[in-house]
């Protein structure tokens, strides 16, 4: 099947990673993150989603995820986790 979200990195988006690979800089997510973002370069490895997720003990659907998150939103937010702007369930306590 055809990578719909083909991911093409800047060097200096690839400068970010590779610094954020080596310093461990953030979170565990976001050096996983790094990775796999490097690894999915189209001018670069170009590995598939399954080597990705074999390597990275991930599922396939997570590494789509990152390369659609990439290619939509922007590499700031591919990189770096946002919280829901809304809850999954409404309170059942509000205090009143």
């Amino acid at each position: 099947m055809a990578k719909q979200y083909i991911v093409r990195l800047t060097a200096e988006e690839r400068a970010t990673l590779r610094g954020v690979m080596k310093k461990l800089q953030g979170s565990s997510e976001q050096v996983r993150r790094a990775h796999m973002l490097l690894k999915a370069d189209a001018h670069g490895p170009n590995w598939t989603d399954t080597k990705i997720a074999e390597a990275f003990s991930c599922r396939t659907k997570t590494v789509e995820n990152v390369r659609q998150r990439l290619v939509t939103v922007g590499f700031a937010r591919a990189l770096h986790r946002e919280k829901p702007q809304t809850p999954p369930r409404q309170k059942q306590l509000d205090g009143a």
